[in-house]
């Protein structure tokens, strides 16, 4: 979705979309860890299946402060320092509630932040030879 545009007309109201009941359930698991565990969730998710990963793309999750503090370089490392020692602990827990979802075990989780682009991605790696399908 290019930004400025209309949305699709598969969006829900959680403000994300996908091709499959699996991409919109793995959304609404990511919005609902967000707001149980951060206290805050991201405006629009977006969810990709390709072969054994899916990558999630979380988008606008900073408040108005933390947009103002990541407007600097040295703001934009705090906000990461602090986002990756939050989710160094939450990540085992984000791991077993995708794994109960969608009743595949997974290989990995690996998440990063972006500050400036106020975006979060994870890719979520299944175990060897299984499959979104």
């Amino acid at each position: 979705m290019v930004e400025g545009s209309m949305a699709p007309d598969n969006m829900n109201g959680y403000g994300h979309y996908g091709e499959s009941a699996q991409e919109v359930s793995i959304a609404d698991a990511i919005k609902r860890f967000e707001q149980e565990y951060m206290g805050r969730s991201s405006k629009h998710i977006r969810v990709y299946l390709v072969k054994d990963i899916a990558v999630v793309r979380a988008r606008g999750m900073l408040s108005p402060a933390e947009r103002q503090l990541a407007s600097t370089h040295e703001g934009r490392v705090l906000i990461k320092q602090l986002w990756v020692k939050e989710m160094e602990g939450l990540k085992s827990v984000l791991g077993y509630r995708l794994e109960s979802l969608i009743g595949i075990p997974l290989s990995g989780l690996t998440l990063d932040i972006d500050p400036r682009e106020d975006e979060w991605i994870a890719v979520i790696r299944l175990k060897p030879e299984s499959s979104w399908a």
